[in-house]
């Protein structure tokens, strides 16, 4: 006597869809609300230097690079 393996659910379509757009909502909120409370919190002008720091680090400040201008 074989069994045969047991089936999977079969999720449709649309039913994926609306998970995906429910999670991607959810998400949405709650960062804007995460983000609203760490500024009030920190204090705008901590959070301004926060950019800031990012951007220098990843190389997208506004200020020329000198380094290429000496070449």
């Amino acid at each position: 006597m074989s069994k045969s393996p047991p089936r999977r659910r079969v999720v449709s379509r649309r039913k994926r869809m609306l998970l995906f757009a429910s999670g991607a909502a959810l998400g949405s909120a709650l960062g804007l609300i995460v983000g609203s409370l760490l500024t009030f919190w920190l204090g705008e002008g901590t959070v301004r230097a926060l950019q800031r720091g990012l951007r220098r680090l990843s190389g997208d400040d506004s200020h020329p690079n000198f380094d290429l201008l000496l070449q």
